[in-house]
């Protein structure tokens, strides 16, 4: 009798301590998309080998794979707000996300450039390295501290805090990337109070409101790579953002795929150069310049791309 006492008190630990375990933490790799004017744009940026030469050539012959529903939105969209213009060519959209452990590293691709971000919660350190894939000389890698927060990551708007919206909890659950997620409205009290322009001297959009889907099954650590920086305490899996009162949103920012398994080293390593910029330091205007060189070599092939469409 008290060796069948005995192993059910047993059971009962193993099985309290296996609940209080819970899920393992996520490792594994999203792949996230932005879709502008619910066009996909990565058909572009995807497909140009810079290998290759003749980048312009290859940007007007990738352009011409949209359909012409595709390119008609795009006008839509551009000839309502034409700031969606420079949104549509400064913004990546196709990108990874790979998790172990406390390290986090968001790589992403534009057009001429490409970005990769290490964040390590663990030993407070974070990098970005931006450079570009026509001159792989034409690079510059930026330093700052997760535990000083994310300011110097997100201007204006993009970092968004709670005591500026009103943001409300809506009922039920959406699916996104086979993920369960609740679903939040996030709208500005003062639209435009902190508006910041993409490119300086140029006028910025006003944010009108963002809907965003996070899920507890994936950590918050996935967050400083996303176009906002939310108060969620859950991964972040999709944002409809809407610059104007339509109905449909301008971009959606979404995790379109979750694969979970192991992750070796050698997909968090990231590319170190010098100098590095320390984003909380002084040379951040001197950063931003070179920054802007990098990204608008590519900007400058994409407008010339587009003019033979």
């Amino acid at each position: 009798m008290m060796k069948k006492i005995v192993v059910a008190v047993l059971l009962v630990m193993i099985t309290v301590t296996v609940a209080l375990a819970g899920d393992p933490p996520f490792e594994g790799t999203l792949t996230t998309k932005v879709l502008i004017g619910g066009v996909d744009l990565s058909v572009i940026t995807e497909n140009i080998d810079y290998s290759k030469g003749d980048i312009k050539q290859q940007i007007t012959d990738a352009y011409k794979k949209l359909s012409k529903e595709d390119l008609e939105r795009l006008k839509k969209l551009t000839e309502a707000n034409p700031m969606m213009g420079m949104a549509i060519m400064m913004t990546p959209p196709k990108g990874t996300i790979t998790i172990k452990g406390d390290v986090t590293v968001a790589r992403t691709r534009g057009l001429g450039y490409e970005i990769a971000h290490y964040h390590n919660r663990g030993k407070d350190d974070a990098y970005i390295y931006t450079g570009s894939l026509t001159d792989t000389s034409n690079n510059a890698t930026a330093t700052y501290k997760p535990s000083a927060g994310y300011a110097a990551l997100f201007a204006g708007d993009k970092l968004v805090n709670a005591d500026e919206y009103i943001i409300e909890k809506l009922p039920g659950t959406v699916s996104v990337a086979g993920y369960t997620c609740t679903k939040s409205v996030y709208t500005p009290k003062n639209p435009g109070a902190n508006k910041q322009a993409a490119v300086p001297g140029m006028p910025a959009m006003t944010l009108q409101k963002l809907v965003v889907y996070s899920s507890a099954a994936l950590p918050a650590d996935i967050n400083f790579s996303h176009p906002y920086y939310l108060p969620e305490k859950n991964g972040v899996m999709r944002i409809d953002i809407y610059f104007d009162k339509n109905d449909t949103p301008a971009m959606v920012y979404e995790v379109v795929d979750v694969k979970k398994a192991s992750v070796n080293d050698t997909a968090l390593a990231v590319r170190k150069t010098e100098p590095l910029y320390d984003l909380a330091g002084g040379n951040v205007m001197e950063y931003g310049m070179k920054l802007m060189g990098i990204m608008m070599g590519g900007l400058s092939m994409q407008g010339e791309g587009n003019e033979n469409e």
